[in-house]
Protein backbone atom coordinates (compact mmCIF):
# COMPACT_ATOMS: atom_id res chain seq x y z
CA UNK A 1 0.00 0.00 0.00
CA UNK A 2 1.10 3.48 -0.79
CA UNK A 3 0.70 6.11 1.94
CA UNK A 4 -1.51 7.95 -1.27
CA UNK A 5 -3.60 4.99 -0.96
CA UNK A 6 -4.01 4.81 2.76
CA UNK A 7 -5.34 8.21 2.75
CA UNK A 8 -7.98 8.14 0.24
CA UNK A 9 -9.01 4.85 1.78
CA UNK A 10 -9.40 6.87 5.11
CA UNK A 11 -11.95 9.26 3.01
CA UNK A 12 -13.63 6.78 0.93
CA UNK A 13 -13.85 4.33 3.36
CA UNK A 14 -15.88 7.05 5.37
CA UNK A 15 -17.88 7.22 2.61
CA UNK A 16 -18.73 3.83 1.56
CA UNK A 17 -19.55 2.90 5.17
CA UNK A 18 -21.71 5.84 5.55
CA UNK A 19 -23.96 4.77 2.25
CA UNK A 20 -23.70 1.02 3.87
CA UNK A 21 -25.06 2.34 7.21
CA UNK A 22 -27.63 4.85 5.91
CA UNK A 23 -30.77 2.38 5.18
CA UNK A 24 -30.71 0.44 8.75
CA UNK A 25 -29.97 3.46 10.79
CA UNK A 26 -32.29 2.70 13.43
CA UNK A 27 -32.61 -0.79 13.01
CA UNK A 28 -31.65 -3.70 15.30
CA UNK A 29 -29.17 -5.88 15.18
CA UNK A 30 -31.24 -8.88 14.04
CA UNK A 31 -33.14 -6.74 11.50
CA UNK A 32 -29.92 -6.27 8.99
CA UNK A 33 -28.67 -9.23 6.62
CA UNK A 34 -25.13 -10.65 7.28
CA UNK A 35 -23.55 -9.65 3.96
CA UNK A 36 -24.13 -5.86 2.93
CA UNK A 37 -24.88 -4.17 -0.79
CA UNK A 38 -25.81 -0.77 -1.26
CA UNK A 39 -29.40 -0.59 -0.86
CA UNK A 40 -31.95 2.15 -1.83
CA UNK A 41 -32.49 4.72 0.89
CA UNK A 42 -33.07 8.41 1.34
CA UNK A 43 -31.22 9.64 -2.00
CA UNK A 44 -30.38 6.06 -3.73
CA UNK A 45 -28.65 3.60 -3.14
CA UNK A 46 -25.07 4.10 -2.84
CA UNK A 47 -25.79 8.24 -1.50
CA UNK A 48 -24.22 9.91 1.87
CA UNK A 49 -25.78 11.20 4.59
CA UNK A 50 -24.62 14.20 6.67
CA UNK A 51 -21.87 12.15 7.99
CA UNK A 52 -19.83 12.42 4.78
CA UNK A 53 -21.56 15.68 3.68
CA UNK A 54 -19.82 17.41 6.64
CA UNK A 55 -16.24 15.40 6.15
CA UNK A 56 -16.06 17.05 2.35
CA UNK A 57 -16.33 19.91 3.93
CA UNK A 58 -14.27 19.82 6.48
CA UNK A 59 -11.84 18.65 3.85
CA UNK A 60 -12.52 21.31 1.52
CA UNK A 61 -11.61 23.91 4.52
CA UNK A 62 -8.32 22.08 5.64
CA UNK A 63 -7.40 22.69 1.86
CA UNK A 64 -8.28 26.42 1.60
CA UNK A 65 -7.16 27.03 5.24
CA UNK A 66 -4.12 24.30 6.16
CA UNK A 67 -5.33 23.70 9.42
CA UNK A 68 -8.96 23.91 11.50
CA UNK A 69 -10.16 27.66 10.69
CA UNK A 70 -13.55 27.96 12.82
CA UNK A 71 -14.98 30.39 10.93
CA UNK A 72 -13.99 28.98 7.62
CA UNK A 73 -15.15 25.66 8.47
CA UNK A 74 -18.69 26.82 10.27
CA UNK A 75 -18.97 28.65 6.45
CA UNK A 76 -18.18 25.16 4.59
CA UNK A 77 -20.79 23.44 6.52
CA UNK A 78 -23.35 26.01 6.01
CA UNK A 79 -23.07 26.22 2.23
CA UNK A 80 -22.52 22.46 2.29
CA UNK A 81 -25.79 21.86 4.47
CA UNK A 82 -28.19 19.86 2.53
CA UNK A 83 -31.64 18.75 4.68
CA UNK A 84 -32.09 15.68 2.59
CA UNK A 85 -28.51 14.12 3.75
CA UNK A 86 -30.64 13.90 7.50
CA UNK A 87 -28.65 16.07 10.07
CA UNK A 88 -29.43 15.79 13.70
CA UNK A 89 -31.46 17.94 15.57
CA UNK A 90 -28.28 19.75 17.13
CA UNK A 91 -26.28 20.57 14.36
CA UNK A 92 -29.57 21.70 12.32
CA UNK A 93 -29.72 24.02 15.39
CA UNK A 94 -26.20 25.17 15.87
CA UNK A 95 -26.19 25.82 11.87
CA UNK A 96 -29.66 28.38 12.57
CA UNK A 97 -27.85 30.14 15.40
CA UNK A 98 -25.18 30.90 12.80
CA UNK A 99 -27.61 32.08 10.02
CA UNK A 100 -29.20 34.46 12.97
CA UNK A 101 -25.83 36.05 13.88
CA UNK A 102 -24.44 34.48 16.97
CA UNK A 103 -20.82 34.21 16.62
CA UNK A 104 -19.74 30.46 15.70
CA UNK A 105 -17.17 30.30 19.18
CA UNK A 106 -20.80 30.44 21.39
CA UNK A 107 -23.46 29.13 19.41
CA UNK A 108 -22.19 24.96 20.26
CA UNK A 109 -22.47 26.18 23.73
CA UNK A 110 -26.09 26.90 23.44
CA UNK A 111 -28.06 23.89 22.36
CA UNK A 112 -29.09 21.01 24.74
CA UNK A 113 -29.95 23.45 27.56
CA UNK A 114 -26.23 24.87 27.36
CA UNK A 115 -24.78 21.78 27.75
CA UNK A 116 -23.54 21.04 24.53
CA UNK A 117 -24.02 18.14 22.21
CA UNK A 118 -22.46 14.97 23.41
CA UNK A 119 -23.19 13.18 20.18
CA UNK A 120 -21.05 11.62 17.62
CA UNK A 121 -21.16 14.38 14.83
CA UNK A 122 -17.75 15.56 15.31
CA UNK A 123 -16.33 12.32 15.24
CA UNK A 124 -17.97 11.02 11.98
CA UNK A 125 -16.46 13.71 9.87
CA UNK A 126 -12.78 14.14 11.48
CA UNK A 127 -11.17 11.87 8.81
CA UNK A 128 -9.54 14.36 7.15
CA UNK A 129 -8.25 15.94 10.19
CA UNK A 130 -6.59 12.79 10.49
CA UNK A 131 -4.82 12.43 7.08
CA UNK A 132 -4.02 15.63 7.22
CA UNK A 133 -1.73 16.03 10.50
CA UNK A 134 -1.17 12.32 11.33
CA UNK A 135 2.49 12.53 11.59
CA UNK A 136 2.03 14.30 15.15
CA UNK A 137 -0.49 12.87 17.41
CA UNK A 138 -0.34 16.01 19.65
CA UNK A 139 -1.43 18.25 16.20
CA UNK A 140 -3.72 15.23 15.58
CA UNK A 141 -5.79 15.65 18.64
CA UNK A 142 -5.66 19.73 19.00
CA UNK A 143 -6.67 20.06 15.42
CA UNK A 144 -9.94 17.36 15.92
CA UNK A 145 -10.74 19.12 19.05
CA UNK A 146 -10.54 22.51 17.65
CA UNK A 147 -13.15 20.85 14.58
CA UNK A 148 -15.39 19.27 16.81
CA UNK A 149 -16.08 22.82 18.94
CA UNK A 150 -17.08 24.62 16.36
CA UNK A 151 -20.26 22.54 16.34
CA UNK A 152 -20.01 20.66 19.95
CA UNK A 153 -19.52 22.18 23.48
CA UNK A 154 -19.84 18.67 25.49
CA UNK A 155 -16.38 17.38 26.42
CA UNK A 156 -17.87 13.95 25.44
CA UNK A 157 -18.40 15.00 21.73
CA UNK A 158 -14.87 16.86 21.62
CA UNK A 159 -13.29 14.14 22.80
CA UNK A 160 -15.20 11.19 20.73
CA UNK A 161 -13.34 13.57 17.64
CA UNK A 162 -10.00 13.55 19.56
CA UNK A 163 -10.21 9.73 19.68
CA UNK A 164 -11.61 8.81 16.89
CA UNK A 165 -8.68 11.25 14.54
CA UNK A 166 -5.87 9.37 16.92
CA UNK A 167 -7.42 6.06 15.75
CA UNK A 168 -7.40 6.88 12.27
CA UNK A 169 -3.70 8.56 12.29
CA UNK A 170 -2.56 5.41 14.24
CA UNK A 171 -3.84 2.82 10.79
CA UNK A 172 -2.64 5.48 8.32
CA UNK A 173 1.08 4.39 10.02
CA UNK A 174 0.22 0.97 10.35
CA UNK A 175 0.11 1.64 14.36
CA UNK A 176 -2.71 -0.11 16.46
CA UNK A 177 -5.94 2.71 16.26
CA UNK A 178 -7.30 0.93 19.73
CA UNK A 179 -4.25 1.87 21.44
CA UNK A 180 -3.85 5.37 20.14
CA UNK A 181 -7.51 6.18 21.19
CA UNK A 182 -7.00 5.11 24.34
CA UNK A 183 -4.09 7.50 25.31
CA UNK A 184 -5.94 10.30 22.67
CA UNK A 185 -9.12 10.02 24.81
CA UNK A 186 -9.31 12.48 28.16
CA UNK A 187 -12.70 11.82 29.52
CA UNK A 188 -13.88 9.01 31.60
CA UNK A 189 -16.95 8.26 29.34
CA UNK A 190 -14.72 7.72 26.53
CA UNK A 191 -11.75 6.00 27.98
CA UNK A 192 -14.79 3.64 29.41
CA UNK A 193 -16.20 2.83 26.60
CA UNK A 194 -12.88 2.21 24.80
CA UNK A 195 -11.90 -0.46 27.15
CA UNK A 196 -15.08 -2.22 27.96
CA UNK A 197 -15.71 -2.91 24.23
CA UNK A 198 -12.49 -4.08 24.32
CA UNK A 199 -12.44 -6.59 26.63
CA UNK A 200 -15.93 -7.64 25.68
CA UNK A 201 -15.18 -7.97 22.10
CA UNK A 202 -11.83 -9.86 23.27
CA UNK A 203 -12.64 -13.28 22.45
CA UNK A 204 -15.07 -12.77 19.06
CA UNK A 205 -15.54 -9.82 16.79
CA UNK A 206 -19.42 -9.76 16.94
CA UNK A 207 -22.19 -7.16 16.09
CA UNK A 208 -24.23 -7.65 19.21
CA UNK A 209 -21.25 -7.13 21.66
CA UNK A 210 -21.19 -3.66 20.13
CA UNK A 211 -24.31 -2.37 20.81
CA UNK A 212 -26.13 -1.88 23.41
CA UNK A 213 -29.29 -4.05 22.97
CA UNK A 214 -31.14 -2.22 20.39
CA UNK A 215 -27.96 -1.30 18.58
CA UNK A 216 -25.20 1.61 18.89
CA UNK A 217 -26.21 4.66 20.29
CA UNK A 218 -25.16 7.96 18.93
CA UNK A 219 -23.62 9.26 22.05
CA UNK A 220 -19.78 9.82 20.55
CA UNK A 221 -18.50 7.40 23.54
CA UNK A 222 -20.70 4.41 22.62
CA UNK A 223 -20.02 4.67 18.94
CA UNK A 224 -16.98 5.85 18.87
CA UNK A 225 -15.87 2.65 20.65
CA UNK A 226 -17.77 0.23 18.56
CA UNK A 227 -16.45 1.83 15.39
CA UNK A 228 -12.83 1.43 16.68
CA UNK A 229 -12.88 -1.64 18.04
CA UNK A 230 -14.65 -2.51 14.50
CA UNK A 231 -12.02 -0.72 12.47
CA UNK A 232 -9.33 -1.97 14.23
CA UNK A 233 -9.93 -5.70 15.03
CA UNK A 234 -11.51 -6.59 11.78
CA UNK A 235 -9.71 -8.73 9.34
CA UNK A 236 -10.26 -6.88 6.34
CA UNK A 237 -12.41 -3.99 5.16
CA UNK A 238 -15.66 -5.05 4.64
CA UNK A 239 -15.78 -7.49 7.82
CA UNK A 240 -14.89 -4.07 9.51
CA UNK A 241 -17.73 -1.76 8.02
CA UNK A 242 -19.85 -4.87 7.74
CA UNK A 243 -20.10 -5.44 11.55
CA UNK A 244 -20.31 -2.20 12.43
CA UNK A 245 -23.24 -1.81 10.32
CA UNK A 246 -24.46 -4.59 11.74
CA UNK A 247 -24.33 -3.68 15.41
CA UNK A 248 -27.57 -1.79 14.62
CA UNK A 249 -28.77 1.54 15.64
CA UNK A 250 -26.59 4.40 14.55
CA UNK A 251 -25.32 1.95 11.50
CA UNK A 252 -24.54 5.04 9.15
CA UNK A 253 -22.30 6.96 11.62
CA UNK A 254 -20.69 3.77 12.96
CA UNK A 255 -20.01 2.32 9.78
CA UNK A 256 -18.64 5.62 8.51
CA UNK A 257 -15.86 5.92 11.45
CA UNK A 258 -15.32 2.35 11.30
CA UNK A 259 -14.67 2.34 7.92
CA UNK A 260 -12.25 5.47 8.19
CA UNK A 261 -9.90 3.52 10.22
CA UNK A 262 -10.30 0.34 7.94
CA UNK A 263 -9.73 2.35 5.06
CA UNK A 264 -6.67 3.87 6.50
CA UNK A 265 -5.80 0.21 7.77
CA UNK A 266 -6.05 -1.49 4.53
CA UNK A 267 -6.41 1.12 1.72
CA UNK A 268 -8.74 2.21 -0.61
CA UNK A 269 -8.02 -0.74 -3.02
CA UNK A 270 -9.54 -3.02 -0.19
CA UNK A 271 -12.88 -1.33 -0.71
CA UNK A 272 -14.90 -3.86 -2.52
CA UNK A 273 -15.43 -3.00 -5.78
CA UNK A 274 -19.62 -3.79 -5.90
CA UNK A 275 -19.09 -0.87 -3.19
CA UNK A 276 -17.15 1.68 -4.76
CA UNK A 277 -18.65 1.14 -8.15
CA UNK A 278 -22.46 2.52 -6.42
CA UNK A 279 -20.87 5.51 -4.67
CA UNK A 280 -22.75 8.45 -5.92
CA UNK A 281 -20.48 10.72 -7.78
CA UNK A 282 -20.57 14.22 -9.86
CA UNK A 283 -19.77 17.56 -8.33
CA UNK A 284 -19.20 16.13 -4.62
CA UNK A 285 -19.42 12.72 -5.42
CA UNK A 286 -16.61 10.27 -5.17
CA UNK A 287 -14.15 11.81 -7.66
CA UNK A 288 -13.80 14.67 -5.37
CA UNK A 289 -13.19 12.89 -2.21
CA UNK A 290 -10.25 11.15 -3.80
CA UNK A 291 -9.29 14.30 -5.19
CA UNK A 292 -9.41 15.79 -1.29
CA UNK A 293 -7.66 12.43 -0.75
CA UNK A 294 -5.52 13.31 -2.42
CA UNK A 295 -4.69 17.37 -1.81
CA UNK A 296 -4.54 16.24 2.07
CA UNK A 297 -2.16 13.54 1.62
CA UNK A 298 0.39 15.35 -0.75
CA UNK A 299 0.53 18.13 2.40
CA UNK A 300 0.48 15.48 5.22
CA UNK A 301 3.84 14.37 2.79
Amino acid sequence: MTWQDRATGALLGTFAGDALGMPWEGAPPDAIPAVLDMEPARLGAGTYTDDTEMAIALAESLVRRDGVDAEDLARAFLAAYDPRRGYGGGTTQVLSLWREGVAVTQAAQRVFDGQGSLGNGAAMRVAPVAVRFHADAGVVSAQARRSAQVTHAHPVGIDGAAAQAAAIAAALYGDDPLAAALVAARTQEVRDALGELATRTEGALEPHLLGDGGGVPSRADRSVAAAVVAGARAGSFEAAVTVAVRAGGDADTTGAMAGAIAGARFGAASIPARWLAVLEDGERGRSHVETLAVRLAERAR
